[in-house]
């Protein structure tokens, strides 16, 4: 089919038959149907029509057998399906809502039925007319409406003179050169009233589109139709391939009778030339070629068709997750151990496109890292680093799309979903117009983040090979965390931008914030979801022995004091293994569960100089830390100690890295954001830290000592971790989108010692010590005239 006309199944016959008038879905006519009578129509006995579907996907082809009385409604026709001889009864009614319906295409309306089998004829389009001849099917259906006017409804027989005098008057009227001839008018005027749906379409002429008999033997026709289909399926076949081919075909034993039948007088062959085999080799439609070449799944993403969908209710009722890889290499500042190019995870609202969290890690399609990302999708950001912006999106969604992803598929994502509560939405897998939004997003996300910043990878190898050596392209020159600040204050400026696929139209612009904010009426209240939830979806268990430190997994120790109560109980024997829960997403919560009561769970937390090391760290890292102590201490212990010292050590390969990175010019700059996000931001905020240089410079001023706010912990379960806390480092970004790290205390420092020592008195009982009377300075003279005042007392005269 696609080889004898490549257009073929674009046509009418090529849709599915209706096996039944149920498939048509046709409008039941009403109830009371005296007053819904309408025009009769002209559809005589034997009359042919086309009913299609509403989508136009299944036809039948009916045939009038009678009109009468059936039952309510007055008169209907009997319709037979000629496919399966099906009957059915149509009203006026029900065919005027067909024919508005777009559904309804006569055939031959005033033909008889046919008994004997013919070909059908073909359908063309009234819209598809060129102006020209539309002009002329204008034309002929004058001349064709002066005779029936001229006929007066059959009580005038029209002669040969009769018509040729209505045609010389009306040529004369609009002054045509020539009058048409009297065949020709006998032609239009029967056409006139045998198609009553569309006469001009009918008096419309087509040209010959040349002959379509095909030149060469039917067998011949058939090898060369295989040695095409055959040439595609090759991996990059040409027409010298389907020659070669169509030579070997012709050369078997079962084609010997036909070897002689298709021989000349002159002894040659009469098969194709390689020019016309190029042209049956270009023959077949795209379609069909990519379906030979890729297979159907490639055929069918080039080739359909995609429709928008209604966007969601509120902003956090569909909620696209996805995966994509960074292209940007960096290196993880805390754990020197990790570098390369980092995975990052997007939730992103469907109805206002705001970004409600976000995951960067080096473990990929990681459902540990899913998690992750999902908690900060539900709760509000810390934002105390980035001194003005703000990021107030997040929430409990309703739904999420699925397209069978590594982290979206199996029995973990189907617990999530019924102990979180959310819907999981089933797309089509690898299709990346199921969740289009966020797969857009990533483009914009690498054009104006990735693709500037230093150690950039490029979309493709080959693109980063126009690069010269010196742009120090895939190199490792920002660390993870300043990937993350990056990022953060992309999204903050992200909300703030006009997108499309969210105004009214699908291309209108619309801002998120605008969105999110117009939204937050409609979003249904949140149940509280308890935190124990995500440990146990995405929990490490273990079976751990209780010692007198604690418990000891992944050389790590937790301790409680409430494991006491499995200790001390009768049935506790000294090395019964019990259950170990780690929290994967930071290991420094681990909870086991007493086995003696099981209502209660016991939290633990890391023990002694394990607390430091394992605040805030991912199972994931801590193995990859693991991994790299025993490649450089081989035959070592593992202790806590070496661990933080593998933390801190370069591995060889990134150390090479790093030195390469030396010789690079543009090692130190980052790249240029917009002025726009800069704008917003502050120069400075008044934070507190524990650990300061510009507190520790100066002398401590006990009349008025400076108190900062205790130091923020790394993990996100901390319990006692404070909004108001102090961050390790305070992030601002200058005019040009350099990042800057700042010391938390600086500008709070210089503002206490601008303030200074306060002036009021202090409160409470007052002890006033008098002043010392200062002793005269006495001279000699002095002593004398003293001594002569006593002796004048006592008598003596001299």
């Amino acid at each position: 089919m696609f080889m004898q006309n490549k257009s073929e199944f674009l046509t009418s016959g090529a849709l599915i038959p209706a096996s039944s008038f149920s498939e048509l879905d046709i409008p039941p006519h009403p109830i009371g149907g005296g007053n819904h009578q309408a025009q009769r129509y002209n559809f005589g006995l034997g009359s042919q029509f086309m009913i299609f579907d509403p989508d136009r996907h299944r036809v039948a082809n009916c045939a009038v057998l009678s009109r009468n009385s059936y039952g309510v409604g007055g008169e209907k026709f009997m319709v037979q399906n000629t496919d399966t001889n099906e009957t059915a009864f149509l009203s006026d009614w029900q065919i005027s809502i067909l024919e508005r319906e777009w559904r309804l295409v006569p055939i031959n309306s005033a033909a008889k039925r046919e008994t004997s089998g013919q070909s059908r004829p073909k359908i063309r389009n009234y819209l598809s007319i060129p102006p020209e001849r539309r002009k002329e099917a204008i034309r002929r259906w004058w001349y064709a409406r002066k005779l029936v006017l001229a006929r007066n409804a059959g009580n005038v027989r029209l002669t040969k003179k009769m018509v040729l005098k209505v045609a010389e008057e009306h040529a004369r009227e609009k002054g045509h050169a020539k009058v048409p001839c009297y065949n020709s008018l006998q032609a239009w005027l029967k056409k006139y009233d045998s198609n009553p749906f569309n006469r001009i379409l009918a008096l419309a002429f087509e040209h010959s589109s040349g002959n379509t008999v095909r030149k060469f033997d039917p067998r011949v026709e058939d090898i060369l139709d295989d040695c095409v289909q055959w040439g595609w399926e090759l991996p990059a076949g040409t027409a010298l391939n389907v020659e070669a081919q169509f030579k070997l075909e012709l050369a078997k034993r079962e084609n010997r009778k036909l070897i002689a039948e298709i021989t000349l007088p002159d002894g040659t062959l009469n098969v194709p030339s390689f020019r016309t085999i190029e042209r049956r080799f270009a023959a077949p439609d795209r379609y069909s070629k990519d379906l030979w070449r890729y297979g159907v799944e490639h055929a069918r993403r080039k080739h359909t068709l995609h429709t928008h969908r209604q966007l969601p209710d509120h902003s956090l009722s569909v909620v696209e997750v996805d995966y994509t890889t960074a292209d940007v290499c960096v290196y993880d500042a805390e754990h020197l151990c990790l570098f390369g190019r980092p995975s990052v995870l997007f939730f992103v609202s469907k109805k206002s496109g705001c970004i409600l969290g976000f995951a960067v890690h080096f473990d990929n399609q990681s459902y540990e890292a899913f998690l992750y990302g999902m908690r900060m999708a539900l709760y509000p950001k810390d934002m105390s680093r980035f001194p003005g912006a703000e990021w107030n999106q997040y929430g409990d969604f309703m739904a999420m799309p699925s397209d069978n992803a590594t982290f979206l598929r199996g029995e973990d994502i189907t617990r999530a979903a019924e102990e979180i509560g959310f819907q999981i939405i089933e797309t089509l897998p690898g299709e990346p117009t199921g969740k289009g939004l966020v797969e857009r997003m990533f483009r914009t996300l690498n054009t104006q983040v990735l693709h500037v910043l230093p150690g950039t990878t490029m979309s493709n190898v080959q693109r980063r090979k126009m690069f010269d050596e010196s742009k120090g392209l895939g190199l490792p020159f920002i660390s993870l965390q300043q990937l993350e600040d990056f990022i953060t204050l992309w999204i903050v400026q992200y909300h703030r931008t006009p997108r499309r696929g969210i105004g009214i139209t699908p291309r209108l612009k619309a801002i998120p914030q605008d969105v999110w904010d117009a939204d937050l009426d409609k979003m249904p209240p949140r149940d509280p979801i308890d935190p124990e939830i995500f440990v146990s979806l995405g929990g490490h268990r273990e079976l751990v022995t209780i010692q007198n430190d604690g418990v000891t997994c992944e050389h790590i120790t937790w301790y409680s004091p409430d494991l006491l109560e499995i200790t001390a109980h009768p049935d506790h024997r000294p090395g019964k293994k019990y259950e170990l829960t780690m929290d994967t997403s930071d290991l420094s919560n681990a909870f086991i569960t007493n086995p003696y009561r099981p209502d209660r769970s016991i939290r633990l937390r890391p023990n002694g100089r394990c607390a430091r090391y394992a605040d805030g760290l991912r199972l994931f890292v801590h193995r990859k830390i693991v991994e790299h102590h025993n490649k450089m201490f081989k035959r070592r212990p593992i202790t806590i100690e070496s661990l933080e010292l593998s933390e801190r050590t370069y591995p060889e390969e990134l150390a090479k890295l790093l030195d390469k990175k030396k010789l690079q010019r543009t090692a130190q700059e980052l790249a240029k954001f917009q002025s726009q996000v800069t704008r917003k931001l502050k120069r400075s905020a008044i934070v507190n830290s524990l650990e300061s240089a510009a507190a520790s410079a100066d002398h401590i001023d006990f009349a008025a000592p400076f108190t900062p706010a205790p130091a923020r912990s790394k993990s996100p379960n901390n319990p006692g971790r404070g909004r108001n806390g102090t961050p390790k480092k305070v992030v601002t970004q200058t005019a040009d989108g350099e990042i800057i790290e700042h010391d938390p205390l600086e500008v709070a420092v210089a503002e206490h010692r601008r303030r200074g020592t306060p002036r009021t008195e202090p409160s409470g009982p007052v002890s006033e010590t008098p002043k010392p009377v200062e002793s005269p300075v006495i001279t000699p003279a002095d002593r004398r005239a003293s001594l002569r005042d006593r002796l004048a007392k006592k008598g003596f005269t001299e």
